[in-house]
């Protein structure tokens, strides 16, 4: 069995690895500290409350076994353990005596008074310092590797930020523009240090992805984070930020690299799996005409969604809410585009929205992928959506 053992980036690699006919199984992290708090048991005091109180789904699927296990002594034995640099969850608790750390999603005692009273006897609460991120996860590494000592461990690092990848790209995990650049000696450590610990390098691969296709950021990582200034109700700035978590292109290459580590025991690149030049030039914005926009929205895909929806705010002259409203029934469930849709309805103002919320709230209450909570908080965002379309 696989293992792959961090975020999102790690669930949609297994995904490419069992397509490619591995068996594979993800579980996903809340924080290097919780694992190294208590390796390889679950407390069994917080076990007993999860399971009094029915808590399990206020951890977002980073349940107590995923934090503190990841890997069962019920699971199949691991044939390689894949693991990414994992953003941290927060809040994150400690409890008072037993020292052990753990992540819990605040609405979990919005209606229980007794776990908010439980809480406020027996924990505190912790920041996690993102410049210290990489000195602990070595030493979660390092505790994992103690645990499966004959297991090969592959860690997968993240897209550095290149000017190219505009505009202001950012990553989940805090502070990792800095931390990029102190990554390296790091993986030098790791490898040099832990035994059967291999790095596969991220940059490379996207460079050979680069040399392959098309050369436009806005292809590979469409999603955009959209701050807007407001003033009396009228939008005066606009800020965007481009998600450098996720890259469409990314995981079946990444998949593939770790198909032949699986053959040979070595991680190699091909000659043009480099970091070209061209990615320490600015982003130039550039636009996406009508029809090219109407082919992404009725592709169904997450990413050609995101990339038509990114590129309306390439043209804020222009109303594309007529294209949403007509395509509603076609966008699949996404909170990265939703929010940009949001953004854009609070700048256009337009009550065609609501006709795109109507048809897009169907598909919405229908999806059961991330549970029960997401879906609730992702059909009121939807609704909220609306009201303010037809306000």
């Amino acid at each position: 069995m696989l293992y792959f053992l961090g975020n999102c980036q790690m669930d949609f690699l297994s995904r490419a690895m069992a397509a490619l006919g591995f068996d594979v199984a993800y579980r996903v992290l809340a924080s290097p500290l919780t694992y190294a708090s208590h390796p390889g048991q679950v407390p069994p005091g917080l076990n007993r409350l999860v399971r009094d109180m029915k808590l399990q789904d206020f951890f977002h699927d980073r349940l107590p076994e995923n934090q503190y296990q990841m890997i069962t002594p019920e699971d199949a034995s691991p044939s390689l353990i894949v693991m990414n640099l994992f953003h941290e969850n927060t809040p994150l608790f400690v409890h008072n005596r037993d020292r052990y750390i753990f992540f819990m999603d605040p609405a979990a005692w919005q209606d229980k008074p007794e776990l908010e009273a439980w809480l406020n006897a027996e924990c505190g609460m912790i920041q996690p310092n993102p410049t210290t991120y990489l000195k602990r996860y070595g030493q979660f590494l390092e505790l994992v590797r103690d645990r499966f000592p004959d297991v090969p461990i592959v860690v997968v690092s993240r897209l550095s930020h290149f000017p190219a990848f505009g505009p202001n790209p950012y990553s989940y995990l805090e502070d990792w523009n800095k931390l990029s650049r102190e990554a390296p000696a790091h993986y030098r450590v790791w490898q040099r240090g832990l035994d059967k610990v291999h790095v596969l390098d991220m940059d490379r691969v996207f460079g050979g992805i680069w040399a392959e296709t098309e050369q436009r950021i806005e292809t590979h990582c469409p999603f955009l984070k959209i701050t807007l200034e407001e003033t009396n109700e009228v939008i005066t700035g606009l800020h965007a930020s481009r998600d450098m978590e996720h890259i469409g292109s990314m995981w079946p290459k990444l998949a593939g690299k770790i198909a032949k580590f699986m053959e040979t025991g070595e991680i190699a690149y091909a000659a043009d799996e480099t970091v070209p030049e061209e990615w320490n030039r600015p982003w130039q914005p550039s636009r996406m005409d009508e029809d090219a926009m109407l082919q992404k929205l009725a592709s169904t895909g997450n990413y050609p969604w995101a990339e038509a929806v990114g590129a309306f705010f390439m043209d804020l002259q222009t109303d594309y809410t007529p294209l949403l409203a007509g395509t509603g029934h076609l966008m699949p469930v996404c909170h990265n585009t939703l929010h940009m849709i949001k953004n854009y309805g609070r700048i256009t103002r337009n009550p065609m929205l609501a006709k795109w919320c109507d048809a897009h709230r169907k598909t919405a209450e229908q999806f059961t992928d991330n549970g029960p909570l997401y879906r609730t908080d992702y059909l009121r965002r939807i609704d909220e959506i609306k009201a303010s379309a037809l306000g």
